[in-house]
């Protein structure tokens, strides 16, 4: 069963249209896509290029035109050795917009939502009906013409029926054997999640996992492939720079409150991930969302 208290407890659109469209493009300079996971569903759709996903175990390699869909609690993230360029959009919903008490649908849907099945890369086939649903669920959640809730509910239950009917699904034998690794791995990225502006020792992140400290770095990178502290850095320096263009704090403070002690290392990490300085970094954002705020204004 998925901990809540684990999940990413980011909102997805409103409590009574809990369905939020993304559009991604991974060329993007300040595009990053840590491993996470949440309980909402989520449909990937590749618009143009190529693009590896980790997911659960494995990594996947989405070409244009692929369709991927992940149910609950499932780890995903950028695959760090092969992520390419592309163009790609996200529908991420909760599932249980599509719960109906005492119906039969509830019981593959729960299967899906507890993670004794879950969904797989599901490849595009030219003019196929699945295809063709899924674009037009896309269409509509974007658009939201007249009546676009009734419709996207009825898309939803069309899919998960040919889902279903086709087969096109993973039994979770094989997740559950790794099972153990995603487990302790989850419980490490809370620990960096809820502490990252707190010192987090190696000792500390191998105690929550439950391992020796020289184990759970060799296992960490097996399966994330990084390093334990260089996935923490990270993670800080993805905050940090979410600060520099979201708040007005001294870059000191921002470094000190993502738990960065020293300002030259943490600049010199900075320009290592985001290959500019943090001020730069501040200067640049500002100055691309100068013209947005313009618009909105005189709109």
């Amino acid at each position: 069963m998925i901990n809540a208290k684990k999940q990413e407890s980011r909102p997805r659109g409103s409590v009574s249209y809990p369905m939020e469209y993304y559009k991604i493009d991974t060329s993007e300079p300040d595009y990053d896509l840590p491993y996470h996971w949440h309980i909402e569903f989520e449909f990937i759709h590749i618009l143009r290029g190529e693009y590896t996903l980790f997911a659960g175990t494995r990594e996947y390699v989405l070409k244009t035109g692929d369709f991927f869909l992940m149910s609950s609690g499932i780890l995903h993230g950028d695959s760090e050795r092969f992520r390419g360029k592309c163009i790609y959009e996200s529908l991420v919903f909760d599932p249980n917009i599509m719960m109906i008490n005492n119906y039969i649908t509830g019981t593959f849907l729960e299967r899906l939502i507890e993670g004794e099945n879950y969904f797989s890369i599901l490849q595009n086939t030219d003019d196929s009906d699945f295809s063709k649903t899924i674009a037009e669920l896309f269409k509509v959640v974007k658009t939201k013409s007249e009546g676009y809730a009734w419709v996207t509910i009825s898309l939803l239950f069309h899919l998960l029926g040919t889902i279903e009917h086709n087969k096109q699904y993973e039994r979770n034998e094989h997740y559950m054997k790794e099972g153990g690794k995603l487990i302790w791995l989850k419980c490490v990225m809370n620990l960096i999640k809820q502490k990252y502006g707190e010192p987090i020792s190696l000792a500390q992140m191998a105690d929550s996992a439950g391992f020796s400290p020289k184990y759970f770095c060799r296992v960490f990178h097996e399966v994330t492939h990084y390093t334990p502290m260089e996935y923490l850095n990270q993670y800080r320096i993805k905050r940090a720079a979410e600060m520099l263009l979201s708040t007005d704090e001294f870059i000191e403070d921002i470094a000190y409150d993502c738990g960065f002690n020293d300002i030259s290392y943490f600049i010199k990490l900075f320009k290592r991930y985001k290959n500019k300085t943090p001020l730069k970094y501040r200067t640049e954002g500002q100055a691309e969302n100068v013209p947005l705020q313009a618009e909105a204004e005189e709109a």
